[in-house]
């Protein structure tokens, strides 16, 4: 008796666990989640409780999408009348069963395809391949196929408000496919470019100071754009490595290696520098507009072992100086115009000498721009138009179709052709489908209807 209570205690919560209005709640509740993902707290998207609604919705979805697609099978191959009602259902069962197909777009989308992040600065052409992306993720069934085309930044432009926030930001870009010349696209936050089956979206952009280094036999060993970042344009933030400076102080063996922490006020204004005494020591550079009128690099230089070569990763962005001294012995940073070179010494001396040797250059030549893209493979998105199409095609159908088919019906029984008999076939088709049976429309399965 007691195992007969629980099963039936456990059909009546699996009755109710997988009744419409159950999947109604769930997908409340996921709609809620994704509100406050929204704003952005887009951690909640990987939290338990949004996982776990998600997976309840399906779950009585499914369960309600089989348990009515047998009932609306049966009907239809025992030849019930074609009535209104019985549209609505069929109308309304896609309806709900294309969240699936949904479901498996998306799946199938994400787990062939990859998405990542990658930067281009401008003049700069990168080629649509594994070693060229900062950040990449791919799928489980990716085949590891990549499309080889390149994408070049032309030119990179954004305007601000009063208030100093972007109103918009461009990147004008050209794809080469084998060398050639094939397509040029003005890309924006919501306007993305698709070249074979790639998605570029603009997501970031920051400075890209382009910095010359020459050791001190006036070989050039750095000849680069540095990428910097930060949220905010007026100051960003990177590193400078030379680890091939190409010379060795004298008394040692080991080459000399130069690092920098960069900061970039692309429109820098004057700040004083005030002394122990709190008397003005000199002036320095701080951040002024976003926008590119008064260019400034802050230079906080360091000499010594940057670490590469322990084969430990490090971060592009970061300077590692755990076996570095800083070059000036107060650690103070030294500020570099666009257009102005700075010449120091690396063991003592005057670089104003002649004869002086040892003293090494950072030149300041242009700044730059760069644009940080998210760029997605995504080969479901066919698919999801597809479903989406057959949701709305479900939706009219449960909404527009059967209301129509009753108004006509509504108009027949008015004014019946042919009399009385033609009221009567009329009538009979207007009755509810499982009508007299005693059978729920939704299961197919004796008892009293559940909606």
């Amino acid at each position: 008796m007691a195992s007969l209570h629980l099963r039936a205690r456990a059909a009546a919560f699996w009755r109710e666990y997988t009744r419409m209005r159950t999947a109604i709640l769930f997908l409340i509740g996921v709609a809620l989640i994704v509100l406050v993902g929204c704003l952005p707290l887009t951690q909640v998207f990987v939290s338990p409780l949004f996982l776990g609604l998600l997976a309840s919705l399906y779950l009585a979805l499914g369960a309600c999408v089989i348990r009515r697609a047998r009932a609306l099978a049966l009907r239809t191959a025992r030849g019930y009348p074609r009535t209104p009602q019985f549209w609505g259902e069929w109308g309304s069962w896609l309806f709900h069963a294309s969240f699936f197909l949904l479901l498996v777009a998306v799946l199938y989308g994400k787990s062939t395809g990859f998405e990542g992040l990658m930067t281009v600065t401008e003049g700069q052409r990168v080629t649509e391949a594994r070693g060229s992306f900062d950040q990449l993720k791919q799928g489980l069934l990716f085949d590891g196929h990549h499309s080889g085309f390149d994408v070049q930044l032309n030119r990179f432009s954004a305007t601000y408000a009063a208030s100093g926030a972007p109103t918009d930001f461009v990147s004008d870009v050209t794809v080469y496919d084998h060398g050639q010349p094939v397509l040029r696209k003005n890309i924006r936050v919501n306007d993305f470019l698709e070249y074979n089956g790639v998605d570029y979206y603009q997501q970031d952009y920051g400075w890209a100071p382009h910095l010359v280094v020459r050791n001190p036999a006036g070989q050039v060993v750095f000849d680069s754009p540095v990428q910097v970042f930060g949220e905010d344009k007026s100051q960003e933030t990177g590193a400078l490595k030379v680890p091939d400076f190409g010379y060795t102080l004298p008394a040692t063996t080991v080459p000399v290696q130069i690092g920098a922490n960069l900061t970039v006020y692309p429109d820098a204004r004057t700040i004083a520098r005030l002394g122990s005494d709190g008397s003005i020591a000199g002036s320095t550079a701080g951040p002024g507009g976003q926008e590119a009128r008064n260019p400034v690099v802050m230079l906080g230089l360091f000499v010594g072992d940057l670490g590469l070569s322990a084969g430990a990763p490090q971060n592009v962005n970061d300077l590692d100086t755990a076996r570095m001294q800083p070059y000036f012995a107060d650690g103070h940073a030294v500020a570099l115009s666009l257009g102005q070179s700075l010449q120091l010494p690396l063991h003592g001396g005057d670089c104003t000498d002649p004869q002086a040797s040892g003293c090494f250059t950072v030149s300041f030549s242009e700044l730059r721009q760069y644009s940080l893209f998210q760029v997605k493979k995504d080969s479901g998105v066919p698919f999801v138009y597809v479903t989406f199409g057959l949701i709305m095609l479900g939706l009219l159908t449960k909404l527009y179709a059967r209301p129509l088919l009753e108004a006509r019906q509504r108009r027949l029984r008015v004014a019946p052709p042919g009399g009385a008999q033609a009221a009567a076939t009329d009538h009979a088709m207007a009755e509810p489908v499982g009508a007299g049976t005693g059978r729920d429309p939704d299961s197919g399965v004796a008892g009293v209807g559940r909606r």
